[in-house]
């Protein structure tokens, strides 16, 4: 593109730069005439001149260049540019490579300056905005139908959906992050859906090693080891003032799906003044891209203007856009010794931020609404108000708690409907409780359930108060009649929600029992007080002998207090509730277990502790590791229930992966009264070849892990358990494994992946056996 103007000095000409469409270009290069001056267009293809020249030049990538010249009566231009042709090619500015590197590298060497985690605190304004389409495909704007051009009229008028939000972004380092929403509006709905979650979907910077947005870690154009990832192209230069702009293309050298895009580079303090990057999946059809703007404030390179676009082909005959746009501003670098943060609530909604009057938006919106915009908000709210589009945020509150309407009073429990495992098969059941109508934060419910394996019935009835507004401080009352397998370990729900080991479940104890409990959060902290009175009587071949007295069924009496502890975890709300999101450090668990068990004499008590970490770190991969170990303090030996069971994942001959799980053993081979075991796992960042297998979304993407666990316990006079077979690990037990993940990937309703994993995990015995040791692995993953 080439755009020519000419001035005179007290002329100030402004204009927009767009395709032949009408959407702006981000971040246009304007030159000065035949000087080597210039400056960048801003996000939404935009400038002003104020300084005196002949002409202009303005260029983009993949677009002709134009040249014009305007009169004296004209300020404002609004320029289309052309792409470039198939065969016409991009001029690269002639570098040697050691200049290239020279730029990168001191890029690398300043970014902690101005990496906004770096600082020991700021604070700043943001303002978000979403909008979303819904484009039909070329034939569709055809249709000469009644229904098809009434839709083609509304969508030409008006967006699908409009959202706003108003925040106060504080930081303290090193982990300490506040956004309080000030203001929030969304079209159709009294109370914005989606105002919780604008931190974890748009990522501040990109000074980090990763730039992380929709959940996924992408590597940074500007991490370590750059040059290993990533091919790189000066295609510009010119100078700002005093000081010089490069523009730096970049792709990846291996995997398709990584970023590509385009770095700004300002001389002053080698920061990134602006960026654009992008990633396509052509399976999925989907387009997702990041535009980044950033400004000097007092020596510290901050963002200004963060763009998220998302082109989503849902189906063939239509895609889904969506853009979202946050502009910062009020950055300041003063401590305010006054502030404090809420740790447990990374994102806190003020009060009535889904109130806030027409008045106050226009006051602090950093543009007003346009027409389009503002008339979606007109029609969405009238729509929603006659059809009732609020019920359905109370549904999708019900469901995030487990829960759908049954009726104006009680809610149906869907957890409760259906399950299996290969004890029970099949268990069909109900659950219902009282809603807020009838007893405010008060509920009351029952459940049951019936297995068409063992054809037994189980049931249970509970009452649960809620003492605060997003149910973090609740006390529960239970009556239950249930089953369980024997030996498991109840640390926190973090670590007990695998569904894999209900899944492999073939051994239950009977368990009937009360409860009462207490669980509240404080900052970092979850904590869990359980006391509970239980009649347990298990359901397979087994005799407790100790002391020339023989029991099978036992009365227990306990209490127990978990602990959870997870430095700098965000955390956001949605739909009433709040979810931990992600923590870059490891979460600590503890329980600790007082109890007796009547018949027996005896007094116990258990202490088990865990440590889990996740990271992904650049230029080495994901690493996951678990650390887990339990001691039992007991004046006699206890029976097998309130053992330590080995957690292992084989069924007949194969194993099923989930990590936490032990590969080659069954579930019920080792028991021990204390403990140590040890998981760790790390997926391999790079994929040995991408292959679209068939058009309908089966591919074949593997990429490598490698896996190492460690089981060692003891056990206390193992022949009080009659009946029952098992293995004390009283010496290591060791296991290595590699897993090829993705060998299989599915396309899931478009939406995302499921994908078959296969591996090989061996286990170390002092006879090398590759048949007898080892067990093929199975696992499923999902990636949306």
């Amino acid at each position: 593109m080439f755009f020519a103007l000419k001035t005179v000095s007290s002329q100030q000409i402004s204009g927009q730069i767009t395709d032949t469409i009408g959407h702006p270009l981000p971040f246009a290069t304007i030159k000065f005439g035949n000087s080597k001056q210039g400056m960048v267009a801003d996000l939404d293809g935009k400038f002003e001149l104020r300084k005196k020249v002949d002409f202009i030049e303005v260029s983009y990538l993949n677009f002709q260049s134009r040249q014009v010249r305007f009169t004296t009566n004209t300020n404002f231009y609004n320029v289309s540019l052309m792409p470039l042709a198939a065969d016409l090619n991009v001029v690269v500015v002639k570098s040697n490579s050691n200049k290239l590197k020279r730029i990168l590298n001191n890029v690398v060497a300043n970014k902690n300056q101005h990496n906004p985690d770096k600082y020991d605190w700021y604070q700043c304004r943001i303002y978000y905005k979403m909008i979303a389409n819904l484009t039909p495909d070329s034939v569709y704007l055809k249709d000469t139908s009644r229904d098809a051009r009434m839709f083609n009229k509304l969508m030409d008028e008006q967006h699908l959906m409009v959202t706003e939000t108003m925040s106060r972004r504080t930081w303290k380092r090193p982990a300490s992050l506040q956004e309080e929403v000030i203001a929030s509006r969304m079209s159709g709905f009294k109370k914005s859906i989606v105002s919780g979650l604008v931190t974890d979907v748009l990522p501040f910077h990109a000074y980090g090693e990763f730039i992380n947005f929709n959940g996924k870690d992408y590597n940074s154009p500007i991490s370590n080891g750059l040059f290993n990832r990533f091919q790189f192209q000066l295609m510009d230069e010119f100078m700002q003032d005093n000081d010089t702009i490069w523009i730096i293309n970049f792709k990846p050298r291996q995997n398709p799906t990584d970023l590509a895009g385009s770095l700004f580079i300002h001389s002053n303090g080698f920061a990134i003044a602006q960026l654009i990057a992008h990633t396509t999946d052509s399976i999925l059809r989907r387009d997702i891209g990041i535009e980044q703007q950033y400004k000097n404030v007092r020596g510290k390179w901050f963002p200004e203007q963060l763009n998220y676009n998302l082109k989503w082909e849902m189906n063939p005959r239509a895609a889904i856009y969506m853009k979202g746009t946050s502009r910062i501003d009020s950055v300041v670098w003063q401590q305010d010794p006054t502030f404090k943060f809420d740790l447990q609530h990374t994102t806190k909604i003020l009060p009535h931020a889904d109130e806030a009057k027409d008045t106050i938006w226009n006051n602090k919106r950093p543009l007003s609404l346009d027409k389009k915009e503002a008339r979606t908000y007109t029609f969405m709210d009238s729509l929603a108000k006659a059809n009732g589009f609020d019920r359905l945020v109370g549904y999708a509150e019900k469901l995030v708690d487990g829960k759908f309407p049954f009726n104006k009073y009680l809610d149906l429990n869907v957890d409760r409907l259906l399950s299996y495992n290969r004890y029970e098969k099949l268990r069909l059941g109900w659950g219902m409780q009282t809603n807020e109508k009838v007893f405010g934060n008060l509920s009351v419910g029952g459940w049951a359930g019936y297995g068409t394996g063992d054809k037994q019935w189980k049931y249970g009835a509970f009452a649960e108060c809620y003492l605060d507004t997003y149910k973090e401080f609740a006390v529960k009352a239970s009556y239950y009649n249930d089953i369980k397998d024997p030996g498991r370990m109840q640390i926190n729900i973090d670590l007990d929600r695998n569904y894999l080991r209900v899944w492999l479940m073939t051994r239950v104890d009977k368990i009937e029992g009360y409860s009462l409990s207490v669980r509240k959060k404080f900052g970092y902290f979850s904590t869990e007080l359980t006391g509970s009175i239980e009649k347990i009587s298990p359901q397979y071949d087994y005799a407790f002998n100790a002391a020339g007295k023989t029991d099978s069924v036992f009365k227990v009496r306990e209490v127990a207090l978990g602990v959870r502890y997870a430095f700098g975890e965000r955390s956001a709300p949605l739909f009433g509730r709040y979810f931990n999101t992600k923590s870059n450090y490891p979460i600590l668990y503890l329980r600790f277990t007082a109890g007796s068990i009547e018949q027996l004499d005896t007094k116990y008590a258990t202490a088990i502790a865990a440590i889990k970490w996740e990271k992904n770190i650049n230029r080495f991969g994901k690493q996951r590791f678990l650390l887990i170990g339990g001691k039992t303090f007991s004046n006699q030996p206890l029976p097998v229930s309130k053992l330590f069971a080995g957690n292992g994942f084989v069924a007949d001959k194969n194993a099923y992966y989930f990590f936490g799980g032990m590969q080659t053993i069954k579930p019920y081979e080792f028991y021990t009264d204390r403990f140590v075991n040890f998981y760790w796992m790390h997926d391999f960042p790079f994929r040995f070849y991408t292959l679209k297998v068939t058009p309908r979304g089966i591919s074949s993407a593997p990429s490598l892990s490698v896996g190492y666990n460690l089981l060692w316990g003891n056990l206390a006079k193992q022949e009080v358990h009659q009946k029952v077979i098992f293995q004390v690990p009283d010496k290591p037990y060791h296991e290595t494994g590699l897993l090829m993940n993705s060998l299989l990937k599915f396309n899931f309703m478009n939406m995302g992946y499921g994908a078959l994993n296969i591996g090989y995990f061996y286990h170390w015995a002092p006879t090398f056996d590759v048949l007898k040791n080892g067990r093929i692995v199975f696992g499923f993953s999902m990636e949306l």
